[in-house]
């Protein structure tokens, strides 16, 4: 394979976008390693003050439309780059609403899937929206039959079967997490429980404040931090005043502060109704520090009970307020805990995933 070879990557969001999140950093990791080997262009929507193009890492960005509404300007901004560079393969990183290349070009294709939303759509928005996005997810499975997927996780692999997707077309990598960065150093001294995640309502930052609040009452000692910004974080801090929670917030940090949080913190709670892998995670791992998180797709996946966190059942308060109490009380559990989301981290790199992803599309070139 050479330079020569182009490769194409639709996704709705790049790196740099505000909102972007652990599906543009997959992005952005991948691809700028396989662009020793293609020449790969990425179509992504635009925000404000962004550049219709840019070079960057290696990669080709074409940015047209806005968030909203990028969808329906794709299918014409193909056409153009198409015309313009001509591509070997297209990838379709799938995130929401589909955008359903084979309709328009005869180029081959790969299709990533981080997750569905499914039902959990409706915790995030308006029942007309969630509706709209639900729908398009349906048709997955009939329109895009044929085509090959990469899904990062055994959760999502197993979402695609049961939608009709036959197991031998999809393939699992898992992300990677760079273990250089995010690496443990010296705990609070307090104990310092977090929850680093957007703040939308599908992540439910409410049932993380429920949870501290139950904390609260068993642990004076204790610190609740919250991290990361969005939509519902109006909400999420009117919520913490009624529940006369003592906790901190810090908004959006960057990404050596979010190591600094991480290696500080006891714990880590992930009270998301869904994810592809748990990006979040991954890096508490790597600073050290267990995470407990709901039984659901995705946290599953990374969470092993009793290893690296603990699991409960999903919407179980009571039950995570009681797993973080356990381990900030001993001792022992948590430097097992801590020593060993360390070396479950340290088996999965950019490296590995990178090399994987080549292998496939090596194979389909």
């Amino acid at each position: 394979m050479s330079r020569n070879t182009k490769i194409l990557v639709i996704n709705w969001q790049d790196w740099k976008h505000p909102l972007s999140g652990g599906a543009e950093v997959h992005l952005r990791e991948i691809f700028k390693r396989l662009s020793k080997f293609w020449e790969i262009h990425l179509l992504v929507c635009s925000f404000k003050g962004a550049k219709d193009y840019e070079f960057l890492e290696g990669l080709h960005i074409h940015r047209v439309g806005e968030r909203n509404t990028f969808n329906y300007f794709v299918p014409f901004a193909y056409s153009r780059l198409e015309r313009e560079i001509g591509f070997d393969l297209v990838i379709e990183d799938l995130n929401k609403i589909p955008f359903y290349t084979r309709f328009y070009s005869r180029r081959k294709k790969l299709a990533i899937l981080h997750h569905l939303f499914g039902n959990s759509i409706f915790e995030e928005t308006n029942p007309f929206f969630a509706l709209y996005v639900l729908l398009h997810e349906k048709m997955i499975p009939k329109l895009y039959r044929g085509i090959p997927f990469i899904a990062v996780s055994e959760s999502t692999k197993e979402e695609l079967v049961r939608g009709g997707i036959p197991e031998e077309d999809i393939k699992v990598i898992y992300n990677g997490i760079d273990t250089e960065f995010f690496k443990p150093s010296k705990k609070s001294e307090r104990p310092l429980i977090v929850y680093l995640n957007r703040m939308r309502r599908y992540k439910r930052p409410d049932i993380a404040l429920k949870v501290f609040k139950k904390i609260s009452e068993n642990c004076r000692d204790c610190e609740f931090l919250m991290v990361g910004t969005g939509p519902y974080l109006g909400k999420v801090k009117s919520l913490a005043g009624k529940l006369a929670i003592d906790v901190n917030f810090a908004g959006f940090v960057d990404e050596e502060k979010k190591r600094e949080i991480l290696s500080s913190a006891w714990v880590v709670i992930n009270t998301s109704a869904k994810e592809g892998w748990g990006l979040v995670n991954m890096e508490s791992f790597a600073c050290g520090t267990p995470v407990v998180g709901f039984k659901v797709p995705g946290i599953k996946d990374s969470v092993k009970d009793g290893y690296n966190g603990f699991l409960v059942d999903d919407g179980d308060i009571d039950g995570m307020a009681k797993k973080v109490l356990e381990i900030i009380r001993d001792e022992k559990l948590r430097l097992e805990l801590s020593k060993n989301a360390r070396s479950f981290a340290e088996k999965f790199t950019w490296d590995k995933a990178a090399e994987e992803f080549r292998g496939v599309i090596e194979g389909m070139l």
